[in-house]
């Protein structure tokens, strides 16, 4: 064999076993949406994306917002545009989805006319999710309206006014929390809200002066979630960007990280792992550049 042949199969050789070595993007688990054909390869911080699962009933059309978890579950709470896809408002649902097979193992509707929304959603323990909707407040008790198929006589509600929206909710360990998003700079913030506030205020109405304390956070915020150490992390996006920050008690942002478009709400599950979720990818946004409807970890110690 001659010298230059040699060479050329050593290169090949190299060439395939540096392909082998070739980070492979998970597989996706749950159920593939039929109008699909093919979702974005390559995303910001993409190999740090792991775990990933489908967002649920992407075929039926509904588009995915908060995310909580509870257990070896997933929450994830959507809304169906109605009357047509150009609507940013319907009727809201409540998934149950299996962390380690990505099955969807119940769910709930919101009864019509009281959400549109759903943006938000956070596990407060003692079995109750609080969901977070614009101008609404629910605290459900997850059993009975997993059992019922309704939030309907399983949860209280607050409605929210003034400055307060619910356009995304998380949990401290102690209180409650609800945040804003807003392309304005003074409006950027979330409010601390004490447990009482279902006990204190069912069925009425509060604004800002009910809450605790209220701290700053990134424009076009779109969730939040505290890790076991006590760090404030923050996801932020349109339909061209995704930013996820980690920030301090103060709200001063610490760290910052480019992200998937259409990055939604976030949580902290029971072993400590921070997880995420696109909207990017549904039949609402299929206009999109980035099609990416997941549910993924994210491995904080490989974002770039």
């Amino acid at each position: 064999m001659k010298k230059c042949q040699l060479t050329a199969l050593l290169l090949a050789a190299a060439a395939l076993l540096a392909g082998c070595a070739t980070p492979v993007p998970p597989q996706a688990l749950g159920v593939r949406p039929t109008y699909l054909d093919a979702v974005t390869a390559t995303v910001p911080n993409g190999a740090a994306l792991r775990h990933r699962i489908w967002t649920p009933a992407l075929d039926e059309g509904y588009v995915p917002q908060g995310l909580t978890s509870a257990g070896g579950f997933l929450y994830v709470s959507s809304y169906l545009p109605t009357p047509d896809l150009k609507s940013n408002t319907g009727p809201c649902r409540v998934f149950r989805i299996e962390q380690a097979t990505g099955r969807i193992t119940g769910g709930f509707d919101i009864p019509a006319g009281t959400c549109t929304h759903s943006g938000g959603l956070a596990y407060v323990g003692n079995g109750k999710l609080m969901l977070a909707d614009t101008r609404a407040l629910f605290m459900v008790d997850v059993e009975k309206a997993l059992a019922s198929g309704t939030s309907a006589g399983a949860s209280k509600s607050v409605k929210i006014g003034g400055l307060l929206r619910g356009s995304y909710a998380t949990y401290d360990g102690k209180d409650f929390w609800i945040g804003t998003w807003t392309k304005d700079a003074a409006a950027a913030r979330m409010f601390r809200l004490d447990p009482r506030l279902f006990e204190d205020h069912d069925g009425r109405s509060v604004q800002q002066e009910r809450a605790l304390e209220s701290i700053p956070v990134p424009l076009e915020a779109q969730g939040a979630a505290f890790d076991k150490q006590g760090n404030l992390w923050v996801s932020a996006s349109n339909g061209k960007w995704g930013k996820l920050y980690r920030l301090d008690r103060q709200g001063k942002v610490q760290a910052e990280y480019e992200m998937v478009a259409g990055l939604e709400d976030l949580t902290v599950d029971e072993q400590g792992r921070l997880w995420g979720l696109s909207e990017s990818g549904t039949r609402k946004y299929q206009h999109w550049d980035t099609h990416f409807p997941f549910l993924f970890q994210i491995d904080t110690g490989a974002l770039r």
